[in-house]
């Protein structure tokens, strides 16, 4: 009967501690599900969401969306599985290999005018045709064409320089000084050297890693 008694005293006694061990562990699972629906929630929102455009003092376009930031060890969790099978492929281990991914759908449009020069098509050593030659020749596009009436045929070569340059850091949301109290995000903004360039969609990721012990004590 005494051990009886001194092994429900025992148990009494260890309750506590028993409690808030399960209550560290539940708390543990409970952040690990809300960072799932946390990221979850950053991967759409950054594949649906409306991005912002405008065109700068020099005429360029520029565009800038909000970047996904998600935790490394949920994103074969988050992402859909042709991007994760796109990534994978790409990369490798995603939890310890990728740092960002840009998903970027543009294009380029605008007008151009270009004189007509009489010019010879040689069509064989036996038969020479009468032609119009088109040229144009600008920092955005390179465009050489031949039009020969007799065959109603367009020829052409041509080169668009589609070069454009994206920024990734942390902006307030908002207009100043109403967002004063707001939280800065992660945004990737894209500047076009082209004239007639835009971009359509823009999509990146950037996976959060935990720090090491060492930094974290550090507090780096």
């Amino acid at each position: 009967m005494t051990n009886y008694i001194s092994l429900i005293k025992t148990i009494w006694k260890s309750l506590p501690i028993a409690l808030v061990v399960l209550l560290g562990i539940l708390l543990f699972q409970w952040r690990r599900e809300r960072q799932k629906v946390t990221d979850f929630k950053e991967i759409q929102n950054a594949q649906f969401q409306e991005i912002e455009k405008w065109k700068d003092k020099e005429g360029k376009s520029r565009a800038r969306a909000q970047i996904a930031e998600i935790n490394a060890r949920n994103a074969k969790l988050v992402m859909n599985e042709e991007l994760r099978q796109l990534l994978k492929k790409e990369v490798g281990n995603l939890r310890r290999n990728l740092i960002s991914y840009s998903a970027v759908k543009s294009s380029t449009e605008g007008e151009f005018k270009a004189k007509a020069k009489d010019t010879i098509y040689v069509v064989n050593e036996l038969k020479s045709l009468p032609a119009k030659q088109f040229g144009i020749h600008n920092p955005d596009l390179d465009f050489e064409g031949i039009y020969v009436p007799n065959l109603d045929t367009l020829m052409a070569s041509y080169k668009i320089t589609h070069n454009f340059d994206i920024f990734y850091y942390y902006k307030k949301p908002g207009k100043a000084p109403w967002n004063l109290f707001r939280r800065k995000r992660a945004v990737a903004e894209i500047k076009f050297h082209n004239h007639g360039s835009q971009a359509d969609s823009l999509f990146t990721v950037v996976l959060e890693r935990k720090k090491g012990l060492l930094k974290r004590l550090l507090g780096r």
